[in-house]
């Protein structure tokens, strides 16, 4: 417990990045038209899967004036990310050899990366958010090419950014996502959720695919502290991030292998030493869910968690862990990057845990589940800062129509206002969180269609135009920003004014 907690030292822009997130896919436009840049997700647009995601937001060309916007708030991070299919593109539906670098693109990343610097907002720099060329077989992540080939664009990528970053400014991106969320899309890919197109479905191919990604993650993770090394660049802050589910074997347990050598533990110890990490993990948990699930929900979740235990081990990810104990380096990670959302994802009204049908619109919010997870991921945390890359409440509004409240009555002011004084809890408790990004700045695509709304500030599909409120009419963004030059002002009087409610 932090007596005495500063304000204002602990919310420093030089001390803790307030900011917004997004994907490229989701709101760049542009890919999958039928003689454009293709993407995986181009033979699902094609065959009405999901719905077309055509012009998005327009963030590839309109950058600037939802940058300028996320500086309006006073936010100092925006978290974009780099789309493999753009700056290695192709036109053809089928698999084919690498095609040649489109430095154009390359150099209008660049100038968005330097935008965001001139607003002085931070680049977090993600380097594939669920997305891949689709000149890449759709089941890259189950052979030996497809990861290979990804490490050596992150590693070119990030090169030739900061190599056009040092003329522009002097200077060169410090936070990198590397990969978002594997431990759901790898899931989602290959076993449960259609939105993917692959050839392969089994919790087999799971562990392959999470083998063969996790591996090529840490020769990444290598090879970019040696390009910094090398380049005399400094320390960067090189991480991948996970989305909050309820077992420990497809959540934190990636974390804790990662660790392993910088916390002195042997490769024959794995399996007998994370035991420690995973209890601490269910006990905090299975009270979570106990107090969340029905009666039927809960049995069925310790049906599920007993099953995963029994056929998931750590010693499983040999490639990893080869990967890891063959390093020159003990350290795998530079931050613990979590997105928190409803862990169990279904309705508590169905009665097995399996049932996941729900959407986004609908998913649930409870600040209880916040600091739950939070302090779950920090437990056996011994020196990394903690991320909250993505938060966010989201209702439905049709791409050319009205906004729906959400039937539960949570809006962007009550989850800010709601979510946040459990991060700042958690972090008068000793949770070294450095961190929180709201996903996103504008509504966006979200992988299958336009109606889950996400923006601080609402998009018109229609005109293009930006609102001045969400969909719904709230000042979701000038709320954010009230609240946070309070935090960093320090003064608690400020302080609990702007965490009341008003709207």
């Amino acid at each position: 417990m932090i007596k005495d907690f500063d304000y204002a030292k602990a919310y420093a822009p030089t001390n803790f990045m307030f900011g917004v997130a997004s994907a490229p896919f989701l709101c760049e436009g542009g890919y999958n038209y039928p003689h454009g840049i293709k993407n995986n997700m181009y033979i699902q647009e094609k065959t009405g899967k999901i719905e077309k995601s055509r012009e998005a937001v327009r963030f590839w060309t309109d950058y600037e004036a939802q940058i300028k916007l996320a500086a309006s708030l006073g936010l100092n991070a925006y978290r974009i990310g780099i789309e493999w299919a753009r700056v290695q593109p192709t036109t053809a539906e089928a698999p084919h050899d690498p095609p040649a670098w489109d430095y154009i693109a390359v150099d209008n990343y660049a100038r968005i990366a330097k935008t965001l610097i001139d607003y002085k907002l931070e680049p977090i720099i993600t380097l594939h958010h669920f997305c891949h060329p689709a000149w890449l077989d759709s089941d890259m992540w189950l052979g030996e090419e497809g990861p290979r080939l990804w490490v050596d664009y992150a590693l070119k990528m990030i090169e030739e950014l900061n190599e056009r970053l040092q003329k522009s400014v002097k200077r060169v991106i410090k936070h990198f996502t590397l990969i978002n969320e594997p431990n759901t899309f790898l899931v989602g890919m290959f076993m449960v959720d259609p939105i993917w197109h692959t050839k392969n479905k089994g919790p087999e191919f799971v562990i392959q695919a999470y083998d063969n990604l996790f591996s090529s993650y840490v020769k990444a993770y290598d090879r970019i502290h040696d390009l910094y090394e090398r380049k005399g660049w400094g320390v960067p802050d090189v991480a991948h991030n996970q989305a909050s589910v309820f077992s420990y074997e497809n959540d934190k347990m990636i974390f804790d292998i990662m660790r392993l050598r910088s916390w002195g533990i042997t490769q024959t110890q794995v399996d007998t030493r994370l035991n420690e990490y995973r209890d601490a993990w269910y006990k905090r948990v299975d009270a979570l869910a106990g107090d969340q699930l029905t009666k039927e929900q809960y049995a069925s979740y310790i049906n599920f968690k007993n099953l995963v235990q029994q056929n998931i081990k750590p010693s499983m990810l040999k490639k990893t862990l080869d990967a890891i104990y063959d390093s020159p380096r003990d350290k795998k990670m530079d931050s613990l990057q979590v997105n928190i959302y409803d862990p169990f994802g279904m309705p508590r009204s169905s009665s097995d845990i399996s049932e996941a049908k729900m959407e986004m619109w609908e998913y649930l919010l409870s600040p209880d589940i916040y600091r739950i997870y939070i302090h779950a991921h920090n437990d056996g945390n011994r020196d990394l800062p903690l991320h909250l890359n993505e938060n966010n409440v989201m209702y439905r509004q049709p791409k050319e129509g009205k906004a729906e409240p959400r039937k539960d009555g949570w809006t962007r002011e009550k989850y800010l206002k709601s979510y946040l004084p459990v991060m700042i809890d958690c972090m008068k408790e000793g949770v070294p969180i450095r961190q929180f990004l709201w996903w996103s700045i504008v509504d966006d695509y979200e992988w299958k269609h336009y109606d889950p709304r996400v923006g601080l500030f609402n998009y018109d599909y229609t005109t293009h135009e930006i609102k001045n409120t969400d969909g719904l009419g709230e000042p979701a963004g000038r709320i954010f920003a009230d609240m946070i030059a309070a935090l960093r002002c320090g003064d608690e009087g400020r302080i609990k004014k702007a965490f009341e409610f008003n709207y």
